[in-house]
């Protein structure tokens, strides 16, 4: 089938609408569930991608990715449909009425460092339950966090982060440069080789998405894609005047260019940020110096829930 699909075709039981976004492996369309006559969102595989049994396959885990989780942060996955014969596949998310942080601070410029902090603490939670369940998210972006008008974040596209330039590229020498996730937030280790991504790597990302939302633009930039790569594995962390001072050891701890030396997952992130909303000076939890400890960390599958935290 191609693109885009006619608004009013039903698909699956769901009647399809408008187009709400797109991304390297699918576009998002609004649809409607006949069965439930509710508003959800279907997301159709690019039919580019179809020749690719791989990418078939990316695409269903995701779904499975997503589904395998219910966190109050993060999108709920519906279901999934697959017809080889048609070479149509998608699943249906729960709807979010809401804009992304980008598209926010396109309106209305860099956000207060109560709503930046608050949103970073929902989307980190969201990582930590993640993260507890041994998935990486691996494109945690101001794109893909959805803010509704009372300031709930949720977090899109769990598990599935595809090659922004469309495929593998080869250069002359023979060897492919392979993107897996968005390099002005990705994390060193992840822009060097891709499947190397761990929690911290997502702790990096969102690091630098909460670097945006304070400033208005990416930590490291480079006139070419190489360029900013370089930047980010080689240059110190510059954070403005614009960040709240009270917010430099935290960047330090989230952006740091060693995983080793960064918070290692989404849980620890809650942890500083609630430090930080006490009045305190975050640090490495002690005996936690790498994201391959994560399944050491005993408290995270048997955490009390806390109350949201607010930030002033």
């Amino acid at each position: 089938m191609s693109e885009p699909i006619v608004p009013g075709t039903v698909l699956f039981g769901y009647e399809i609408g408008r187009v709400i976004g797109r991304g390297g492996m699918g576009t998002v369309y609004l649809a409607r569930q006949m069965s439930l006559n509710r508003a959800v969102a279907v997301k159709v595989l690019h039919p580019q991608l179809l020749r690719n049994p791989a990418a078939v396959e990316d695409f269903l885990r995701e779904a499975r990715s997503s589904a395998r989780l219910n966190h109050p942060h993060l999108v709920s996955t519906h279901d999934a449909h697959a017809d080889p014969e048609q070479r149509l596949y998608c699943y249906s998310m729960e709807y979010i009425a809401g804009r992304s942080v980008t598209d926010l601070m396109r309106s209305d410029g860099p956000l207060p460092r109560s709503l930046a902090l608050h949103l970073a603490y929902q989307v980190a939670s969201a990582l930590g339950s993640a993260h507890q369940h041994d998935l990486v998210h691996r494109d945690v972006k101001p794109d893909n966090i959805m803010v509704t008008t009372s300031s709930n974040a949720k977090l899109l596209d769990l598990g599935l982060a595809r090659d922004r330039l469309g495929g593998d590229t080869t250069t002359a020498g023979g060897h492919k440069l392979i993107i897996i996730g968005t390099p002005e937030f990705s994390a060193p280790e992840q822009s060097r080789v891709p499947h190397l991504a761990t929690a911290a790597s997502d702790v990096y990302s969102l690091g630098a998405t909460i670097f945006y939302m304070l400033t208005g633009y990416a930590p490291f930039r480079g006139e070419t894609l190489i360029d900013m790569i370089v930047s980010a594995s080689t240059d110190e962390l510059d954070l403005p005047p614009s960040i709240p001072e009270d917010c430099h050891a935290l960047l330090g701890l989230m952006m740091a260019r060693d995983p080793h030396d960064r918070l290692p997952h989404g849980a620890a992130v809650v942890s500083a940020l609630e430090t930080l909303a006490q009045g305190k000076v975050p640090t490495l939890p002690p005996a936690l110096h790498s994201s391959s400890e994560l399944s050491a960390v005993t408290p995270l599958g048997r955490r009390r829930r806390r109350p949201m935290r607010r930030y002033r």
